[in-house]
């Protein structure tokens, strides 16, 4: 069967109850917990399996004595059964958000810096300036933008700008930003006036995220200051875990200036005086033309988070 073949039939016989009866029986392992769990008879469930088995020509669970686990296909598939669930409960929220009121939605996907940077400063004047515009913020990576830009996932992705980018979208630069080595704020070298560079080649280190641009600049870091560095065997893009470490510890950190913007307000880690590290700044992508609609509820989106960006 072909792929489209099976599409269209997935798409005339399967129902979003289908979906949910066997992401609750890989969960509970349980076709009777799981047809409780939907409200459905168990007869009525073992049917439903049984026809939504049968339009992909394999089965989804193989039994054993203590109840069902997902077969080779059930597992390939799960994620993505999820995924249409989540987006299904996106919709409701959706509909509860915008009904009752003449609001419009706009779907907005920031990396962890343009969160902790740029819209810790700027959404609460912008939502008490627009209370018409409901937004719904999802935090994503830098790996997700091309992604989400090609399934038109987000309405404004904030990020840096990507390698790539489709010709429908464009990237435009608001916020500076830079690469500072950060420590506990009684760290003995954050009184120094400068840290030197054999002086951070000593140091323990967080290890940055495995993905990313942390990676390569702490690898262009450590090149500069000619050895290997000593690293806590532990990669978080938390920056609750980082600021726990750092906060115990005499360990040191490379990160985005952004990204820990509110820890250095807060007094809660400081920068160390180190030789500036560059960093690209951040920005938006949108979709060519939206700006032009200057009264739409995106254009004055864009416009509010460059009013009230942080200097």
């Amino acid at each position: 069967m072909l792929a489209d073949q099976l599409f269209s039939r997935l798409v005339g016989r399967t129902r979003l109850k289908h979906l949910q009866l066997v992401v609750d029986i890989a969960e509970l392992q349980s076709l009777q917990k799981a047809a409780l769990a939907v409200g459905l008879s168990q007869p009525a469930a073992t049917q439903a399996l049984a026809e939504f088995e049968s339009v992909l020509g394999a089965p989804l669970f193989e039994r054993h004595a203590r109840g069902m686990r997902p077969s080779e296909l059930g597992i390939a598939l799960l994620p993505m059964m999820r995924m249409a669930l989540q987006q299904m409960q996106v919709c409701a929220n959706t509909v509860i958000a915008l009904q009752g009121g003449t609001r419009v939605l706009v779907r907005i996907a920031a990396i962890s810096a343009a969160v902790s940077g740029w819209l810790t400063v700027a959404l609460p004047p912008f939502v008490t300036a627009h209370p018409d515009i409901a937004l719904d913020i999802q935090e994503v990576t830098a790996d997700d933008i091309l992604r989400l830009v090609e399934h038109d996932i987000a309405d404004l992705l904030l990020c840096r700008e990507p390698t790539s980018l489709p010709t429908s979208h464009g990237f435009t630069p608001v916020l500076e930003d830079r690469f500072v080595v950060v420590a506990r704020v009684d760290h003995p070298l954050a009184a120094l006036d400068g840290v030197s560079d054999l002086l951070l080649a000593a140091q323990t280190w967080i290890t940055p995220p495995l993905t990313g641009i942390t990676p390569r600049e702490f690898a262009e870091l450590f090149a500069r200051l000619g050895g290997t560095p000593t690293t806590c065997q532990m990669s978080t893009r938390s920056v609750m875990l980082a600021n726990a470490l750092l906060s115990q510890s005499d360990m040191l950190a490379l990160t985005p200036y952004n990204l820990i913007r509110p820890l250095l307000e807060e007094g809660r880690i400081a920068v160390l005086r180190t030789r500036d590290i560059v960093l690209a700044p951040l920005g938006y992508v949108v979709r060519h033309g939206v700006e032009a609609q200057t009264s739409s509820a995106l254009a004055r989106t864009i416009r509010g988070l460059q009013e009230w960006a942080p200097s």
